[in-house]
């Protein structure tokens, strides 16, 4: 068991969705300078042939706007923890265009890190036709029903909005840290049962001799700072194998408190993502969801996200294995690196 936090935390990444939803700063706009600064390092990139999984960050190259994005990293990183972008100028590019646009804002971030087994750099965020409650190896960015609040397996989960839905599909936020502090408050008794291990399914993500499930808590108090994993789904999800134990009654009491303050109505910043929105969020201080959405019918119009999972250098302090390293297996098969939604 991780040290337990027993005091609330007040720091900026505590908000409230009501209290801040209407402010400027959560939303950055593109200068016409920026815009064109973008371009140019496309067309570098663009011109040596690069793919979107081959860029790094000497390959994209930006002077003033690199400035911003280390500030923005600082905001995301140790501040509020989400940032969107706006202005893109979305429909001067193609798909492929974009994807280099934000992959190429990405290392200026930090790392890009792998999203599947396959080692994936950027994810299509897309409904696939496919049944998560069907199929054991669906994940939920796959289809196009609401998908509860989560975290993913990086610092920072990157989205690039290329094409929007008929109707749905917004995206919400919610401060993982502010939901510790109203658990807290009403369940002290319980809080120790967020610090002790639970099982994730992986979602048929495991390489080599990694276990089909990972092993971690939902909060870890580490050097000072509170961080969050948690994708309820996949918790229920790997009690299908036998060797993982079944949740206790105060692990399940714990998780349907810990759902209902997350779903409080006051608790959510809702974005309505347009094309050519960059949307960051920082996984461990925010759980991130989006609601059910309906598609149009011709191919070329329906929902689409890119999506990066991002590690900044200098990222907070995390206990071994704690939901950063994408899905890459490493030397401990226990390791509990997530597959993310």
């Amino acid at each position: 068991m991780s040290q337990v936090l027993r005091e609330p935390i007040t720091e900026e990444c505590a908000w409230v969705g009501a209290e801040i939803q209407e402010r400027e700063d959560l939303c950055y706009r593109l200068s016409s300078r920026e815009i064109d600064e973008l371009d140019q390092a496309l067309r570098g990139v663009e011109a040596r042939g690069l793919s979107a999984e081959e860029l790094r960050r000497d390959d994209f190259v930006l002077s003033d706007f690199s400035k911003t994005l280390s500030n923005m990293a600082k905001e995301l990183g140790s501040g509020r923890g989400f940032l969107l972008i706006r202005g893109f100028p979305r429909e001067r590019y193609s798909d492929e265009e974009c994807g280099l646009v934000h992959t190429g804002i990405g290392t200026h971030l930090g790392k890009t890190m792998p999203q599947d087994s396959r080692g994936s750099l950027l994810g299509h965020i897309r409904d696939a036709g496919r049944e998560i409650e069907v199929e054991n190896t669906v994940r939920g960015y796959q289809t196009r029903i609401a998908l509860p609040y989560h975290t993913d397996g990086a610092d920072l989960v990157g989205l690039f909005c290329l094409h929007a839905a008929k109707t749905g599909g917004e995206s919400s936020l919610v401060s993982s840290t502010t939901v510790y502090n109203r658990f807290l408050e009403r369940r002290p008794d319980l809080v120790e049962v967020l610090h002790a291990p639970f099982y994730f399914d992986r979602r048929g993500e495991q390489v080599g001799q990694q276990k089909p499930y990972s092993i971690s808590p939902i909060y870890v108090w580490y050097e000072g700072r509170l961080s969050c994993r948690y994708v309820r789904g996949y918790i229920r999800a790997a009690q299908q194998f036998p060797e993982v134990p079944r949740l206790s009654p105060s692990q399940i009491e714990a998780l349907d408190t810990l759902d209902e303050i997350i779903g409080e109505p006051d608790m959510p910043v809702v974005f309505d993502l347009e094309p050519g929105d960059i949307e960051y969020a920082n996984n461990f201080s925010i759980l991130h969801s989006r609601t059910a959405f309906e598609d149009w019918p011709e191919p070329e119009r329906r929902r689409h996200l890119l999506r990066l999972w991002i590690n900044v250098p200098d990222g907070r302090p995390l206990p071994r294995g704690f939901g950063r390293s994408g899905v890459t297996p490493g030397n401990d098969v226990s390791r509990p690196e997530q597959a993310g939604l």
